[in-house]
């Protein structure tokens, strides 16, 4: 489905609601190397001006500390959220979910809740961080119904360690005065002459014109899936070894990694690439006011790279406060403060199409031109839709894919 369509678009709004690049980028690719690295991401950061906040045994609190991303937990929010339970909320922003990681590991209670992406909760599990969510204890949990299995990214040895609370895709994306019509695109092409296949990507007619964000991470579950493996976050070694020849593959088509969101679309823009896998959504919007025309394909035919952001509560820290940490994650899932985030931030948060249009939601600030910079009018088709999503997870070796990464960029 391509965005640009679905209405008039604030893009000074979008650039700004663009959280840290690090969050989809490079921040993705660090982390689990080696324990020095965990230690020196634990000690940067605004976390250390934070003090735990304490437990009244019973399982409430005065204060809870959340560690987020920008653009998630506004302030005027949260200091209308202590007017109105007395609670006190301090939030904590980080620009990747390594940093994240390490900060909890570095400080188990120093933090209550965080907001832990898809692929990192088996690293929280292992390292016994994490508490299993008790879901008869979330208020509101019954707001979420978007037709995806969320909690199947949150979830570690059957035990369901997150709540959603925002998520978005990595789709396919090329300037329409570049693409080839009829014959020589029709093999990678929907019914409708949409492009709808990654092997496109590596198709001759675009050597040296495609266009990849440096992060592996985010970037690898692509190859897998452009290959047909049911799993590509799990692969044997036989399709590891297919895995790595097809990533090998696409240098040439690559002229250079784009080393952030502006990179990216300035790429598009001037023209230097033709296609590519795109960061985040609004590349496209971007490069449209930029004056190229661009399309996206967010229900690619061998499946969407996808990411979520959870709830998430540290054993060590929120796990002593239960009370008070449910509240405010249930405060999280109404209505009206979904919408307010999604309006404010252009993300696509957890309303679906119905609740995001509700004279609810439009009283929180969601209207028209806000719902149609986010992938919510685009859930409307429903399982067709979502089906297709693979939601980052941890892969069978981290280590080995990070060696296979830098190998690919050498030279690029």
């Amino acid at each position: 489905m391509s965005l640009e369509e679905e209405g008039i678009v604030n893009f000074e709004r979008l650039r700004e609601s663009r959280r840290a690049f690090l969050h989809r980028t490079g921040g993705l690719g660090l982390a689990l190397a080696t324990p020095a690295l965990l230690a020196a991401c634990g000690d940067s950061g605004s976390s250390s001006s934070s003090t735990s906040s304490g437990s009244s045994g019973d399982g409430t609190a005065k204060s809870l500390n959340v560690l987020t991303w920008q653009g998630y937990h506004d302030k005027p929010w949260l200091a209308e959220y202590q007017k109105k339970t007395g609670v006190k909320i301090n939030a904590i922003n980080v620009g990747s979910p390594a940093e994240m990681f390490a900060k909890v590991k570095a400080n188990p209670g120093q933090f209550d809740i965080v907001l832990a992406t898809s692929g990192w909760f088996k690293n929280y599990a292992d390292a016994d961080l994490l508490v299993p969510i008790d879901m008869a204890k979330v208020p509101n949990l019954d707001q979420i119904k978007l037709g995806f299995a969320w909690k199947d990214a949150t979830t570690v040895n059957g035990k369901t360690y997150g709540i959603l609370y925002n998520w978005g895709d990595q789709p396919l994306g090329w300037l329409t005065k570049q693409l080839p019509s009829g014959s020589s695109i029709a093999k990678y092409s929907d019914s409708s002459g949409v492009p709808n296949d990654w092997n496109i990507l590596w198709d001759p007619m675009f050597k040296g014109k495609v266009s990849v964000f440096d992060d592996p991470t985010s970037v690898e579950p692509m190859i897998p899936m452009a290959l047909g493996f049911p799993d590509p976050y799990n692969l044997n070694e036989e399709q590891f070894t297919a895995f790595e020849k097809k990533l090998m593959e696409l240098r040439p088509q690559v002229k250079r990694l784009t080393s952030g969101y502006d990179d990216q679309v300035n790429q598009f823009a001037t023209g230097e690439a033709a296609i590519g896998y795109i960061n985040i959504a609004t590349v496209a919007l971007d490069v449209n006011k930029k004056g190229q025309g661009m399309r996206l394909n967010h229900e690619v035919k061998q499946g969407m790279p996808a990411w979520s952001d959870n709830f998430a509560i540290t054993k060590q820290g929120g796990g002593k406060k239960l009370d008070t940490v449910y509240k405010f994650i249930g405060e999280g899932l109404t209505v009206p403060w979904q919408a307010r985030f999604i309006a404010k931030s252009a993300n696509s948060g957890t309303l679906n199409y119905d609740q995001a249009t509700s004279a609810e939601a439009k009283a929180a600030g969601l209207g028209k031109k806000e719902l149609a910079t986010t992938l919510i009018p685009a859930t409307r088709a429903g399982d067709s839709f979502f089906k297709g999503m693979r939601f980052f997870q941890s892969v069978e070796d981290l280590q080995r894919r990070l060696e296979a990464w830098n190998k690919f960029k050498l030279g690029l």
